[in-house]
């Protein structure tokens, strides 16, 4: 039998992801926990594009301080014109393994708005109490800037939810339970705050009679994201799945390197290099490189 390990290939390369973003994983990690540690650097962070950017009725009313009107209008032009937004984000962004539980169970991002950089952590902002809440799906390019509020209690408070019901009612659409009457219990921020912190997931009562799922489709038992266990999930199928296709063309793949090189089927050591379309891989002893 040829080697064949796409599933080694691909950890190898997501490791390599990661040691170029200074995270080298530990010798003992496997796929699922490399994996996992890669994916959650990249749900958290925005990314850089083009934004067209909706704010609420409640954020352009708002009277804030002079410097935090200063970072809100840069944060705005940032993103206006597909600057990089990671400044703005919480010095945990870079942390493969910090847990952003708000952003997993609400599907909301917060953003610093400094206007100087940050005095000891370089490529980051000034740190701000008041922080700014918005989503920002890539998949329509508009973020959504939903309000301002200090760092202590913004996390849980539930009147972002109400703000994005009566000005983008459409986002919720997803994720409103359809059928349900009432709640045994409406969970206050407080409760929301900890019941995140054990890993569990809420159902919420929005002030417009909605009952919601978790908007960024909620926490595991471990603390992590679910959608980031799919994700994973989902990838490490599809590597499997290419594997199976791949061995299912043996007799051609062996018919051609025997014809070219004289070499046989238990002789060839296949590695994917690439699995963006088309994923390329390399027949190592001969140095040819397959697409497919």
């Amino acid at each position: 039998m040829a080697t064949i390990d796409f599933i080694a290939d691909y950890q190898e390369i997501i490791t390599q992801e990661l040691c170029s973003l200074g995270h080298p994983p530990q010798d003992e990690e496997d796929l699922d926990t490399v994996l996992t540690r890669y994916l959650n650097l990249l749900l958290r962070r925005p990314p850089t594009i083009v934004w067209t950017v909706n704010q609420s009725q409640e954020l352009e009313n708002k009277i804030i301080p002079q410097e935090i009107t200063l970072g809100l209008q840069q944060f705005i032009e940032k993103a206006e014109s597909g600057q990089d937004l990671t400044p703005h984000l919480s010095t945990q962004s870079d942390n493969p393994d910090y847990q952003d539980l708000m952003f997993y169970d609400w599907g909301i991002l917060h953003f610093h708005l400094g206007t100087n950089p940050h005095p000891r952590r370089q490529g980051f902002v000034e740190r701000t109490d008041d922080l700014l809440f918005a989503i920002a799906p890539s998949d329509t390019a508009t973020m959504y800037l939903i309000d301002i509020h200090p760092h202590r209690g913004g996390f849980t408070n539930q009147d972002l939810l109400r703000i994005l019901e009566e000005n983008w009612p459409e986002i919720l659409d997803p994720y409103e339970l359809k059928g349900v009457t009432e709640l045994s219990d409406n969970a206050s921020d407080s409760d929301i705050d900890s019941l995140r912190k054990g890993s569990m997931n809420t159902f919420i009562q929005t002030p417009g009679g909605r009952f919601l799922m978790p908007m960024g489709l909620g926490i595991t038992g471990a603390g992590t994201s679910v959608v980031i266990r799919k994700q994973a999930d989902d990838i490490r199928t599809y590597v499997c799945n290419l594997e199976k296709s791949f061995i299912q063309k043996q007799d051609t793949i062996a018919a051609h390197f025997n014809g070219k090189y004289g070499q046989n089927w238990d002789e060839l050591e296949f590695q994917v290099k690439s699995f963006e379309a088309p994923v390329r891989i390399e027949e190592i002893t001969t140095g040819e490189m397959l697409e497919i």
